[in-house]
């Protein structure tokens, strides 16, 4: 594994992660393919499986992982990991990170809802508000990471534009990584919701213009959320340094 890599890993949890990837690739699994046990990986690692459960969390953030409910976790994507390093990379050097990286996220993302306004069809606005229905108070952050994850890939799938995808996919885990780890504890859940929501209801008019605003309102909402955590941590930082 390079130490690109390996950084993205550290950054986004834990030493662990980034050795339970390695361990992924060395038994060569592939998407679709189950991982042992959390018991048994904990023997393989040398770790406590409390260890285990956040390594795995980690990884299902990128989308490297998914968990089944009663089946187990699967490799769903080895390629997010590597696609979002070099950009985890640049991440860690800029202090404007946070900001810049919504920067990008704003422009696919929206131009994405942009040309899924276009093409999208009844159907598709059904599944879309079945996709939003998944994100629940009731269940864990991983499982609504996954569905938030699986909401947006289906807008991003609707613009036709696969290299559009492919370009969006690495910065939305990226994004939606830092936000985990920025976020952790704070409730935004009702404001994702209204704003899944609303993307849907401006997806519905056809309207490319009215479905790009709303996208671009959510990420700029997400934005400001983030800010408002870094200078809250930021803040208790400075508070602890100086007594």
């Amino acid at each position: 594994m390079t130490d690109t890599v390996s950084r993205t890993l550290v950054a986004g949890g834990g030493a662990t992660a980034q050795l339970l990837l390695e361990m992924i690739e060395e038994l060569g699994l592939q998407p679709g393919d189950r991982l042992p046990v959390e018991r048994d990986l904990a023997v393989r690692l040398d770790v406590s499986r409390s260890t285990v459960r956040e390594a795995i969390r980690t990884l299902s953030s990128m989308g490297v992982l998914t968990a089944r409910q009663g089946s187990g976790t699967y490799v769903t994507d080895l390629s997010t990991a590597r696609l979002a390093a070099p950009l985890q990379v640049a991440v860690e050097r800029n202090a404007t990170s946070a900001s810049q990286l919504m920067d990008v996220r704003g422009m696919l993302e929206v131009g994405a809802t942009e040309l899924a306004a276009t093409r999208a069809t009844p159907k598709d606005i059904k599944r879309l508000r079945k996709l939003a229905d998944a994100i629940t108070r009731e269940q864990d952050g991983v499982r609504n990471l996954a569905a938030d994850r699986a909401f947006h890939n289906a807008i991003h799938e609707l613009s036709g534009n696969e290299l559009l995808v492919a370009l969006i996919n690495p910065i939305w885990e990226l994004a939606a990584s830092m936000r985990e780890r920025i976020m952790e504890g704070e409730d935004v859940l009702g404001r994702t919701l209204d704003a899944h929501d609303a993307i849907i209801a401006a997806l519905e008019t056809g309207d490319p213009v009215v479905a790009g605003a709303a996208m671009r309102a959510h990420i700029e909402d997400i934005r400001a959320w983030l800010q408002r955590a870094i200078e809250a941590r930021e803040a208790l930082a400075n508070g602890q340094s100086n007594p």
